[in-house]
Parts: structure tokens; C-alpha cells; sequence
């Protein structure tokens, strides 16, 4: 089910003019490009920023996101017709996706024990064996409106700035006959 905010039409409009650049993806890009993967499965896309990206880099890309006013404003941007866009997870098939992510707070959008199980077991039914999932994390003691208002309050020398390590980019990779994954953590 998605988030209302996502799913509501004119507020998905608004969703790239409130996020800015999306520098964030750069990341995203770098471990797709690490990791060699080809074959992109972007889960919880939104407005298809990195989809985007990342089919214009030469990817095949699917992106699914349960929000249809995401998924339309996603299909009207420039570049779209080279991915495949959809509400819900194709079914596994073929060779599979060389790697899955989720971006920014999509892996938030998964509160219960239960609710990880089924989307890693969704995911992983979809990944090539030694496919990837590459996902953000947020760390909850840093406190990014401390840095919002830090920027537009007057400089004190004494004061540090900024942190490091704002979000843990995750990359799995999984040994299906063991059930065994690897975790590699990227921090930015």
C-alpha cells in the first residue's frame, strides 16, 4: 500500500521539487557500477530519479512502485520508455536481476520482522543466484534538522560542523543453498 503523500497526484508532482538534486543517488551508481550489475530491479522507485539514471547509463531497468501518481509522473519524464515501470513485483522469471535497491526511506516503509521476511523473500525469489540488494538506511541519532538550522544560524569558530556518515548504504549478497548473506556497508 503506498504512502499517501506518494499517491496522491499533485502532491507526486511536487515530490522532485522538494528533493533537489538527488546528489544522494550518486552512491546508488557507484555500488551498481562496483558490483558490475546489469540487470536493475528498483523497488519503491517514486518519480523514477534513479530508474532514470540509471537506463540512460545503458541499464535495463524495471522500477516498481505501488504509488500510480509516482508511476505517472515517473512514465512522463524524459528517458522513460527505456524502463520497465510497474505497480507491483513482476513475477520471478528468466535469469533474474543482477542486483535490487531501495532508495532513500523506501527500506523504512518495513516496520515488522514480518514484513522484512516477505520483501526479502520477494527480492531474493527475483535475483539471479549471487544477485544483490542494495539499500539505505537512516541513523536515528543523527539529526538532520540540527544541520538545517546550523546552516542558516550565524558561524561560531568553536562550533564543529557537519557529520560524517549520514546514511549506511547496504549491500547484500545472497548464497541461496545456505540462506546466507554477506553485508558490505558503504557509509556516506
Amino acid at each position: 500500500m503506498p504512502d499517501a503523500i506518494f499517491a496522491h497526484p499533485r502532491l507526486a508532482r511536487l515530490y522532485d521539487t522538494f528533493e533537489g538534486d538527488r546528489g544522494d543517488l550518486d552512491a546508488y551508481e557507484e555500488i551498481i557500477a562496483e558490483l558490475g550489475a546489469r540487470r536493475i530491479l528498483d523497488l519503491g522507485c517514486g518519480t523514477g530519479c534513479l530508474a532514470l539514471r540509471l537506463a540512460a547509463a545503458g541499464l535495463t531497468v524495471t522500477a516498481v512502485d505501488p504509488a500510480a501518481a509516482s508511476l505517472d509522473v515517473a512514465r512522463a519524464k524524459p528517458g522513460a520508455d527505456k524502463v520497465t515501470w510497474l505497480p507491483e513485483l513482476p513475477a520471478p522469471a528468466g535469469d533474474g536481476f543482477d542486483l535490487a535497491v531501495m532508495t532513500g526511506n523506501v527500506a523504512q516503509v518495513f516496520l515488522t520482522d514480518d514484513e522484512w521476511d516477505t520483501v526479502l523473500r520477494d527480492l531474493h525469489a527475483r535475483l539471479r543466484p549471487g544477485g544483490f540488494l542494495v539499500f539505505e538506511t537512516r541513523r536515528p541519532e543523527f539529526r538532520a534538522w540540527d544541520e538545517w538550522a546550523a546552516a542558516r544560524a550565524p558561524r561560531h569558530p568553536r562550533r564543529a560542523r557537519g557529520r560524517p556518515g549520514r546514511a549506511a548504504f547496504h549491500a547484500h549478497r545472497g548464497a541461496p543453498a545456505e540462506g546466507v548473506v554477506s553485508l558490505h556497508l558503504h557509509l556516506r
